[in-house]
């Protein structure tokens, strides 16, 4: 089987959910900060799924390919999909067959890369960060610390890119611009199929898990999260609590589904 899981407030998380320092531990370090933890449970369980033979564990992140590498108990997979469905990892490397499709999509798109960087200059009195093109394939800044603003920007960017090629998503203060025809969910279907595999666990939080999610036979979305205010169909999900007890929840779920 396939356990297909979002990485961020997903199964690892900001100090902002950290209770008890004495039950987690520190997963990336970025500039000699602390930036992402796990419990120590949830870092059992993941080893328990990576050394699974019956599960093929496959992270799916919005993440960058450099972002990705950064967190360290989800290295050395045979799959893995960053940028937000826009490169497959195999075995730590790009995937060629994968690589070539997006660029073919990315190449036709190019001339569109002006006017999505006029667009988000048009608003940058709000932004803290320059935006910039990551990996080739989709915008990322940031926006100023304030939810009027955060509100603001995305009912913006949701009227601008209405009728494009191009989609929003706000996750906290950071927001992405990504082409419709790249996501994570072409890119687990792509993997499902490759694999030959019929059962898939899906788990994730935020808005660019809706592609992928429905590909679940089972389905896990934390409570109070992005993703859990979208949906119209809950009762086909299994909603865990928010944060790190949420994490442990999916993944003894996952190792529970294995027996």
């Amino acid at each position: 089987m396939i356990f297909a899981t979002d990485l961020d407030r997903t199964i690892i998380h900001s100090s902002k959910f950290v209770d008890n320092a004495s039950q987690v531990k520190c997963i990336e370090i970025l500039d000699d900060k602390e930036i992402s933890y796990m419990s120590h449970l949830s870092i059992e369980l993941i080893n328990k799924i990576k050394n699974n033979p019956s599960i093929q564990l496959i992270l799916i992140t919005t993440r960058s390919y450099a972002q990705f590498k950064r967190v360290q108990p989800v290295q050395n997979l045979p799959y893995a999909v960053v940028a937000n469905g826009g490169i497959i990892l195999h075995n730590g490397e790009p995937l060629p067959e994968w690589e070539k499709h997006v660029d073919s999509i990315c190449r036709r798109l190019e001339d569109q890369y002006p006017n999505i960087l006029k667009l988000l200059n048009q608003y940058k009195t709000h932004l803290t960060k320059e935006p910039v093109l990551i990996d080739d394939i989709f915008f990322f800044t940031k926006i100023s610390d304030d939810k009027t603003i955060i509100n603001y920007i995305d009912e913006a960017m949701t009227r601008e890119l209405e009728g494009t090629e191009w989609t929003h998503t706000i996750q906290g203060l950071k927001l992405y611009i990504i082409p419709k025809k790249i996501s994570k969910g072409n890119a687990l279907l792509f993997l499902k199929e490759k694999l030959e595999e019929d059962f898939v666990i899906t788990a994730g939080d935020g808005k660019m898990d809706q592609t992928f999610l429905p590909l679940g036979n089972v389905r896990c979305i934390p409570n109070q999260s992005e993703i859990y205010y979208l949906l119209d169909d809950k009762e086909k999900y299994t909603i865990v609590p928010e944060g790190l007890a949420g994490a442990e929840k999916i993944l003894q779920l996952v190792l529970d589904y294995s027996v």
